[in-house]
C-alpha cells in the first residue's frame, strides 16, 4: 500500500470518526437520563413491589424514560460501528464487519425490549394496580411480559458482549488504535457476559443488578474515552487538498 492510498483510507474515515465520537457522547448521555427517569427504588427481585412503583409512576415519564434508553443504546451501538470501520487494517476490518452484524441484531433487540417493558408492561400493571377483579390472572399476566423482557434484556446484554468485543479486538489489531482504549472495551464486554448471563439464569438478581450496574459504567467510560480518541484520531488525519494536490 502506498503512503498516498494510506493517507487517502484515513481521510475517507474522518467523517466516521466525527460522528461516531458525536454519537458515543450522545448515546451516553441518553442512557444516563433514561435510567434516571426509571423507577428504582423498590427492589426489582419483589415483583409486586417493583409493579406498585411502576404502576404509581406517570404514564408519559414511563415511556419517555424507555424511549430514551432506547436511544441511548441506538447511540451506543451506532458509535460503536462507526468508530470500528474507522479503524485501519484488515483483521480490524473484519472485527468491524462483526460489530456491524451484532450491533444491528442488538438494535433489534432493544427495540423489541423497549416495546414489552416501555409500553407492554407499564399496560399491565395499570390493568393490575386499578383491577377489583381478576388481581391474581392480571398480576400473573404482568409476570409473564416482564419475565418476556428479562430475556430480552439478557441477550442485549450477551450481544454488547460480541459488539465491545469487535471494537475491543479491532483496537488491539490495528496501529491506529489505544491499547487502553481496547482494554476498556474488552472489560466492558466481560462485564455485559457476567450480566448477561446472570439475568437469564436469574432474572434481577443482587448479582445481575450489581452486574448490569458495572458494565453500565464501564460502558459509558468506553464511550467517552473513545469520542475523545475518535475526534483527536480525526482531526489529526491529513487535509484533503493535500491529497489532491501531488505538489503539496
Amino acid at each position: 500500500m502506498t503512503d498516498t492510498t494510506h493517507l487517502a483510507r484515513s481521510q475517507t474515515a474522518v467523517p466516521g470518526a466525527h460522528l461516531g465520537a458525536v454519537l458515543a457522547v450522545l448515546g451516553a448521555v441518553l442512557l444516563a437520563a433514561g435510567t434516571w427517569l426509571h423507577p428504582a427504588h423498590a427492589d426489582p427481585a419483589v415483583p409486586s413491589a417493583a409493579f406498585a412503583e411502576y404502576a404509581a409512576a406517570g404514564h408519559v415519564t414511563w415511556v419517555a424514560g424507555h424511549l430514551l434508553q432506547f436511544g441511548g443504546i441506538a447511540g451506543v451501538v451506532l458509535a460503536v460501528v462507526l468508530l470500528s470501520r474507522t479503524i485501519a487494517g484488515a483483521r480490524a476490518a473484519a472485527w468491524a464487519r462483526v460489530t456491524t452484524v451484532a450491533g444491528a441484531a442488538g438494535l433489534a433487540t432493544a427495540a423489541t425490549l423497549q416495546a414489552v417493558d416501555g409500553v407492554a408492561l407499564k399496560a399491565m400493571v395499570d390493568l393490575w394496580s386499578g383491577a377489583t377483579e381478576d388481581r391474581a390472572a392480571l398480576f400473573s399476566a404482568a409476570l409473564a411480559v416482564r419475565q418476556i423482557g428479562i430475556g430480552l434484556d439478557g441477550l442485549l446484554a450477551l450481544l454488547l458482549v460480541v459488539v465491545f468485543l469487535g471494537f475491543g479486538l479491532a483496537l488491539l489489531s490495528a496501529a491506529t488504535g489505544t491499547r487502553s482504549l481496547a482494554v476498556l472495551a474488552l472489560a466492558t464486554a466481560g462485564a455485559a457476559a457476567v450480566n448477561g448471563v446472570a439475568l437469564c439464569l436469574g432474572g434481577f438478581s443482587d448479582a445481575a443488578m450489581l452486574a448490569t450496574t458495572a458494565s453500565g459504567l464501564l460502558g459509558i467510560a468506553t464511550l467517552l474515552v473513545a469520542a475523545h480518541w475518535s475526534w483527536r484520531h480525526a482531526s489529526s488525519a491529513p487535509d484533503r487538498r493535500d491529497l489532491a494536490d501531488p505538489r503539496s
